[in-house]
């Protein structure tokens, strides 16, 4: 029996994103997320939508952890990698890691021009 332990979404607004990046620039982009994360983007034609899912995602996982507990999130304690053939997967690391240790997370991106959102699931 599957037992869903929590869902979380978020959407975010690509333009708005992109002017995040223009005014904080590493300095925000190396805060939210990881160098893997970073490398991943960055070979992309174009940057902003991939990290702004990779942002989405994060913002969806806060939302499944319990109100007490979403203290305990950091930003590179939360991974999104893929595989060679494109599919994202979720690497914990840290206390997250530690308090979600035995769920399984799946996790689906998607992003337009205008958008870009992720939808978590732990089970």
């Amino acid at each position: 029996m599957i037992l869903i332990y929590a869902i979380g979404i978020d959407v975010v607004d690509i333009q708005r994103f992109q002017k995040m990046i223009e005014r904080w620039g590493n300095r925000f982009s190396e805060r939210i997320l990881s160098q893997n994360e970073l490398n991943y983007c960055r070979r992309k034609a174009n940057v902003i939508p991939s990290m702004a899912a990779r942002f989405a995602a994060k913002e969806a996982m806060i939302k499944c952890l319990p109100t007490d507990q979403n203290l305990i999130f950091r930003w590179h304690e939360m991974e999104v990698l893929n595989s060679k053939a494109g599919k994202p997967h979720v690497h914990l690391h840290g206390e997250l890691y530690e308090f979600l240790q035995g769920k399984k997370i799946f996790i689906s991106l998607s992003h337009s021009l205008n958008s870009a959102v992720a939808v978590v699931i732990v089970e």
